[in-house]
């Protein structure tokens, strides 16, 4: 039997400073345990749309990130997983130069899919922008987030 990983390896390894995604966006750890995650994003002016405000985008990747942590955790695993099914439903325009917020939780898992829900916020705002749900599959074909768990295709 695997020993479980802490919330803080976790996080560590999902969102290791070697992602180059993760490193343009400027997404940050802010929470992780229990199956819930939260992540940050700044503001960027080079991710940013006509208005001055964050795209649109860039709230779907950090809200679809912090869906994966939140599996990790409530998995006690960096088994590979992959987006199935992901619903976000804006309700209403991300502010101008504002940062973003996600709070996700894993709500339920089977042997093969996890199941989230969340929120997506503008930093220092308590109205959601968005929701999100979602399902993904878990043990997916192809590499895991540590080196004592590599899968390939």
């Amino acid at each position: 039997m695997k020993p479980e990983l802490d919330h803080a390896t976790m996080a560590k390894a999902f969102f290791g400073s070697h992602h180059p995604l993760f490193n343009a966006f400027g997404i940050e750890v802010a929470a992780v345990a229990d199956a819930k995650a939260e992540m940050t994003m700044p503001f960027s002016e080079m991710l940013s749309d006509s208005r001055g405000a964050l795209h649109r985008g860039t709230l779907v990747t950090l809200l679809d990130t912090t869906c994966g942590l939140a599996i990790f955790s409530a998995l006690c695993s960096l088994r590979p997983i992959a987006t199935i099914d992901l619903r976000v439903d804006y309700l209403r325009a991300i502010p101008v130069r504002s940062g973003l917020h996600a709070v996700v939780e894993c709500i339920g898992w089977t042997d093969r899919v996890a199941f989230i829900t969340g929120r997506g916020y503008a930093l220092g705002d308590e109205m959601p922008l968005a929701t999100v749900t979602g399902s993904f599959a878990i043990n997916t074909l192809g590499p895991a987030f540590n080196s004592t768990e590599r899968r390939t295709v």
